[in-house]
């Protein structure tokens, strides 16, 4: 994988709560979700579309890109009311099938060209929260270009209430799900959005301690898109776990040192200090260099906007 965006840390929040909103930017967020569906009760989702096209630059002062996850049951009005310059993916939520891609990808490209955005520049997040969603999830993964990154919930309530199944658990009950999701992924080239499992029996969503644990073993793993969350408290946590630290910053230079040595002696590997380098460590400490280089710009460019905010608010 050789990842072209940061998104490591977000928050999913409801866009009809201000004192949420108008916070977003302070947050530290790689991402903010402004969200129409769950956490908006039915006799407000009217209300919540004509907050949308305001809430864009708000919640992306601070440097943050701007989602908004839609409702599968309104998916052309709640597009239709989101789709505005600054938006850079819709999340859909509860995906079922390729065509339900293909269609949002065509009312996007609509909405696009008659609002004057770049065309194609709106990401699809297709959802799987479904048993239904995972059967399909191949043809769902491959049905748009705007789909960049893939992955199936890592225990949502959706997922349980289909599947019969408890959520708080102390054991990987959506291990089968997350597997099939990464496989397609990966097979298409797209950026993976997972995690190993780390235990969450009391369902808190502000453990802090958890989601660095959670966080450092996905990036031990390879995976670099972070889910997000629904509390600011995890957002430096994700931020932190998924951000190479100074020791392995410091190992992977050595790596590549060492075996460019090996190079130089025409070798294909050696064992160096405990530690076997091939090229298969160099190219994993060269991604290592390349994504901590992607995130301490994304660290810089977030915090000059804030500053910039901070600045015009004086």
């Amino acid at each position: 994988m050789n990842p072209k965006k940061v998104r490591r840390s977000g928050l999913t929040m409801p866009i009809v709560t201000p004192r949420f909103v108008d916070n977003a930017w302070r947050r530290g967020c790689d991402y903010i979700t402004l969200d129409l569906e769950d956490s908006v009760p039915k006799n407000r989702k009217a209300f919540a579309r004509t907050l949308v096209k305001e809430a864009i630059p708000n919640v992306s002062q601070g440097g943050a890109e701007a989602f908004v996850r839609i409702n599968h049951e309104s998916m052309q009005e709640d597009t239709e009311a989101v789709v505005w310059p600054g938006l850079k993916r819709i999340k859909y939520p509860k995906t079922e099938t390729a065509e339900e891609v293909r269609a949002l990808d065509a009312l996007i490209s609509r909405l696009e060209k008659e609002r004057g955005i770049e065309p194609g520049s709106i990401e699809i997040d297709a959802s799987i929260e479904t048993a239904r969603g995972i059967v399909n999830v191949y043809e769902i993964a491959s049905a748009s270009a705007r789909i960049q990154e893939f992955g199936a919930t890592n225990g949502g309530y959706d997922m349980s209430r289909d599947l019969g199944v408890e959520m708080f658990v102390p054991f990987d009950q959506f291990v089968y799900l997350r597997g099939e999701a990464e496989l397609a992924a990966r097979a298409l080239g797209l950026g993976v959005r997972a995690s190993p499992f780390v235990p969450n029996t009391s369902g808190s969503v502000s453990d802090g301690d958890r989601a660095l644990r959670q966080a450092k073993a996905a990036w031990a793993c390879g995976l670099m898109v972070g889910g997000g969350g629904l509390n600011p408290a995890v957002v430096e946590s994700h931020n932190a776990g998924y951000t190479p630290t100074p020791d392995e910053v410091g190992n992977a230079h050595w790596v590549l040192e060492q075996y460019a040595l090996i190079e130089k002696e025409e070798k294909c590997w050696a064992e160096i200090e405990g530690q076997v380098i091939d090229r298969y460590e160099a190219k994993r400490a060269q991604l290592t260099l390349h994504w901590s280089r992607l995130c301490e710009a994304r660290n810089r460019e977030k915090k000059l906007a804030v500053e910039k905010v901070k600045e015009g608010q004086a």
